[in-house]
């Protein structure tokens, strides 16, 4: 119909052209900017090299990913990864916290398995609300270590506005509340803290996370490390802390979907055999 009404002279083809691109650039600005984030030390960089390369084949992803990295592996020949290379893989460094004596003593005498002090880059999920990330509309945050079995369209078309959707921790049953997710050995600082918030409430994991950059303001970061700098009791490290920032001080947090007709979107494991899932954290 285009090429009737403008005819075929060389003057109604650039028009033709024209209008064409600026069709093209005005569907290219309404189209949301997404990228998945992971994130890992030299620890868990295996863990990454499998749930990205995961997230290529059977996940069918071809969008930006970035992976955020702490102090050893900045300047890391690890970084010269063909998964990394060939697909063109962000790498953001943010600087490891350097928290005091008292903070880190607290980490370690928290009635808690032993293997959570020795998880303190955890704690660098909190860079996940940086600034930085307000360059793309989305973000898509996965953990390293989860497995992708097919793709992901479906999860990451769940993205709504000013929104962060997670799984709550307890699904299915929903009886462990946001309280559970901090130590009450530590009295004085558990008594503030449910003195001041509400904790009797639901949570999220955040094992993955897909939300909106409008959540994240200029002082976002800067308030979640102040919230955990104030209350160093946060059993499973980053968690409780996003999520006490996320339900009670600025509450965006929804449930993402669990599944539609045929899929299973996501959960931390396999509830029944019969179930086909796009991701698990555990398999």
């Amino acid at each position: 119909m285009l090429f009737l009404y403008y005819g075929t002279s060389s003057k109604c083809v650039k028009k033709l052209v024209f209008l064409i691109t600026l069709i093209y650039f005005s569907i290219l600005m309404t189209i949301p900017k997404i990228c998945t984030v992971l994130l890992c030390d030299k620890a868990y960089f295996d863990k990454f090299i499998y749930t990205c390369s995961k997230l290529l084949t059977n996940g069918k992803y071809r969008g930006e990913i970035c992976l955020v990295i702490g102090d050893d592996l900045l300047n890391s020949p690890l970084l010269e990864h063909d998964i990394i290379r060939q697909n063109n893989i962000i790498i953001k460094h943010f600087p490891n916290h350097n928290f005091s004596n008292e903070f880190t003593s607290i980490q370690y005498h928290m009635n808690r398995p032993g293997h959570w002090f020795i998880k303190m880059f955890q704690f660098h999920k909190l860079h996940l609300f940086n600034t930085y990330f307000k360059q793309w509309d989305y973000i898509f945050y996965i953990d390293c270590g989860i497995t992708i079995f097919s793709d992901v369209s479906p999860i990451i078309n769940e993205a709504q506005e000013n929104t962060i959707l997670a799984h709550s921790d307890a699904y299915p049953t929903y009886e462990w509340k946001l309280h559970n997710q901090f130590d009450k050995n530590s009295p004085s600082y558990f008594k503030s803290l449910n003195g001041k918030y509400n904790l009797n409430i639901d949570y999220f994991q955040t094992t993955i996370m897909l939300y909106d950059t409008k959540i994240i303001q200029e002082n976002t970061y800067d308030n979640l490390l102040k919230l955990l700098v104030e209350y160093p009791i946060s059993i499973t490290k980053d968690q409780g802390i996003i999520a006490l920032y996320f339900t009670n001080i600025d509450n965006k947090f929804k449930q993402i979907r669990i599944h539609n007709e045929t899929t299973h979107f996501y959960d931390y494991l396999s509830r029944d055999s019969k179930y086909e899932y796009i991701m698990l954290k555990t398999i």
